[in-house]
């Protein structure tokens, strides 16, 4: 049986070929993390750094944060604390929120190569595991948490996940340490405590072992995870369009694969994966929709769009962009929108700048825009350059529209109005729209 002596041999093997050899522990100050980095303190290869997130939550966490810096500083280790704060009104709960940010502040602290350790042990992985069962999961879910996988410029490795709570507690107490509880541990209104409290003893009293085979299954699990990752890869290379995904592919395939396949283009997209009822809702919206429809499915603060035979995922758009004054020697920020209008100053080309007034008007599109083009003699519709310029449908009632006055003078940074074109003599002002989302199809 391991002890956690043997960390340094465990990370060895844990750790991929391309990992630097530097370690980056995640410490609360808990038993857990407590015995990760005395055992991990002097490692034979790489520097150690100990980071401390301190969410604010609870009156002794300044408290907490300077036990963990003392801890720290007595093994000789870098400490590092980073303060975040947790959404008051998150969708997801407290705890999700807590452990959201905490990842963004220790994925921000991770250097190239380098190797974040969590000390998720056996029992934690036991109760993500039971977790995973209650709210449905399926085969992702369930195979809870990885051993080791990438993680921002690095790797992130949980080499506690072979061990039991009470075997590190046994460690713990021979090797003298000292720790600290978190008194919202005994919260029964959080779902893991509530399994660790009130169920898994009794599992535990019927299985003891049930930790470690919770462990064994979630290693299964996610074996299977990776091959129908392996299938779903094989079939996204024959959908994809770019970061699009074919209508046509998809109705080739049978139900269980065409779904498989839709869950790892959004995880490929980075969209959370949908709940079955709402994924059931995307497959039959978007394929059986009418060719002239444009159905969206949303979740999160993600859409699917469908466009023809194309399937774009993207960042929830705004149902209604608003009008903005914009002193355009300035830069814009854009409301609703993604992006920075910026005007720049150029010679021969873009608008006349002598034309111009101090400001300008940003609008949203109404309807029966029209618009000459330099080197046209016609007028056009607005909407019917932006289906020649293969304009996503959402976004041609999104693009911001630039007006001196009530005149149109120039959309977005497509095009300029001829009557406001710089002559080849003349100083002119070039609209630039930085963070441009992509638009054309």
């Amino acid at each position: 049986m391991h002890s956690p002596d043997d960390l340094p041999q465990i990370i060895r093997e844990l750790l991929p070929g391309d990992a630097s050899g530097d370690l980056l522990i995640a410490f609360s100050g808990g038993l857990d993390s407590t015995v990760l980095l005395h055992a991990l303190a002097h490692p034979p290869r790489g520097r150690v750094r100990a980071v401390h997130v301190n969410h604010g939550l609870h009156p002794e966490a300044g408290a907490w944060q300077r036990h963990c810096e003392r801890v720290a500083r007595a093994l000789e280790v870098e400490f590092h604390a980073r303060t975040v704060t947790v959404p008051a009104d998150a969708d997801q709960g407290v705890e999700s929120a807590a452990r959201g940010v905490r990842y963004d502040a220790l994925r921000a602290l991770l250097a190239p190569g380098e190797t974040l350790l969590t000390a998720h042990h056996a029992d934690d992985q036991l109760e993500t595991v039971l977790l995973a069962l209650m709210r449905g999961s399926g085969v992702d879910g369930l195979a809870s948490m990885p051993r080791c996988r990438r993680f921002g410029e690095g790797w992130h490795a949980r080499p506690l996940l072979e061990f039991t709570r009470d075997e590190l507690v046994q460690w713990a107490r021979a090797q003298g340490l000292a720790w600290l509880d978190d008194p919202s541990n005994d919260s029964a209104r959080f779902d893991r405590n509530y399994l660790r409290h009130a169920v898994i003893p009794a599992l535990r009293t019927r299985w003891p072992a049930a930790a470690h085979a919770a462990s064994r299954s979630a290693s299964h699990f996610a074996t299977a995870s990776a091959l129908l990752d392996g299938v779903a890869a094989h079939d996204l290379a024959s959908a994809a369009v770019g970061a699009c995904l074919k209508v046509s592919a998809l109705r080739l395939l049978d139900a269980a694969r065409r779904r498989n396949l839709l869950r790892y283009w959004l995880k490929s997209c980075g969209a959370r994966s949908p709940s079955t009822r709402k994924l059931a809702a995307l497959e039959h919206d978007m394929l059986h929709a009418d060719p002239d429809r444009l159905p969206c499915v949303h979740w999160d603060d993600v859409e699917v769009r469908r466009h023809r035979d194309l399937l774009y995922c993207m960042r929830s758009l705004p149902h209604s962009p608003v009008e903005l004054e914009w002193p355009w020697r300035s830069p814009l920020v854009l409301a609703g929108i993604p992006g920075v209008l910026h005007a720049q100053i150029a010679h021969g080309r873009g608008l006349r700048r002598a034309a111009l007034p101090d400001r300008l008007h940003v609008r949203p599109r109404t309807g029966g825009e029209r618009l000459r083009l330099p080197g046209h003699a016609h007028r056009r519709e607005l909407k019917k350059l932006l289906q020649e310029a293969n304009v996503l449908p959402w976004w041609r009632e999104r693009l911001p529209l630039i007006y001196a006055g009530d005149t149109l003078i120039a959309v977005a940074d497509l095009w300029i109005a001829a009557e406001y074109a710089a002559g080849a003599d003349e100083e002119g002002v070039v609209l630039i729209w930085e963070e441009r989302p992509r638009m054309e199809a």
